[in-house]
């Protein structure tokens, strides 16, 4: 009955484990497949090959980013410029590694789960390229960030406002000429000035007296007397 009891419980305790690992493909299957390195990019593997502390699996962040859980018998990696990176866990108590990447280069960082008070405590350790491929052979691959993992340096990225602004304008946008009768007709037409207002007609009492007419004759005021004296003179 002891034996049974026993039994059972290990057969517990195993799917528990195996529920708790991941389940990719083993490293030994997707080494040839791996992403190539960028110039100036660099590669590092988290790993952990122990069931000490399985129930234990807190999150990984590199440089305060999410990219992996800590759990047992798998491995992730992150793919980032050359730089320098801090990666921490937390339980009831924080554990970091500072790795310095160069380009081309692949760093290995074995993680584990040390006795805390309350709960286990994360652990990390850099490990050489020798024994970090040998461990890395038999264990899963766990792809559950996968895409934090191969996310590049952060760049800007444009507003709708700034990406339609800084939008090239099409070829044939371009190159299409523009007739000066287009121009012409899209031009706003110009307001008419208004009309000046008419002057307006002096008043009767303003206007300068008519200059008298000139004199029809030179006699026209000489007398009757003066004029008789005048023909009999002539005579």
């Amino acid at each position: 009955m002891g034996r049974w009891i026993g039994r059972v419980l290990l057969a517990v305790l195993a799917a528990g484990l195996f529920g708790c690992s991941a389940s990719g493909p083993r490293f030994s299957e997707m080494a040839g497949s791996m992403p190539s390195l960028g110039e100036n990019e660099g590669r590092i593997y988290f790993y952990r090959n122990s069931i000490l502390g399985a129930a234990i699996q807190p999150d990984v962040a590199v440089n305060g980013q999410v990219v992996g859980t800590s759990r047992p018998n798998s491995f992730f990696y992150i793919d980032r410029p050359a730089g320098t990176y801090r990666a921490s866990a937390r339980t009831e108590a924080e554990g970091t590694i500072d790795v310095v990447l160069r380009p081309k280069q692949t760093a290995y960082v074995l993680m584990s789960i040390s006795m805390g008070l309350l709960v286990g405590r994360p652990e990390f350790q850099r490990v050489s390229e020798a024994e970090g491929r040998k461990e890395l052979q038999s264990l899963a691959y766990d792809d559950a960030f996968a895409s934090a993992r191969t996310a590049k340096a952060s760049t800007s990225v444009p507003s709708a406002g700034n990406a339609a602004a800084s939008t090239p304008p099409s070829p044939a946008a371009v190159s299409k000429p523009v007739s000066p009768a287009a121009t012409v007709a899209a031009a706003p037409l110009a307001s008419a000035p208004p009309p000046a207002a008419a002057a307006p007609a002096p008043s009767p009492a303003a206007r300068p007296p008519a200059p008298a007419p000139p004199e029809a004759t030179p006699f026209a005021k000489t007398s009757l007397n003066d004029l008789r004296l005048l023909l009999q003179a002539n005579r």
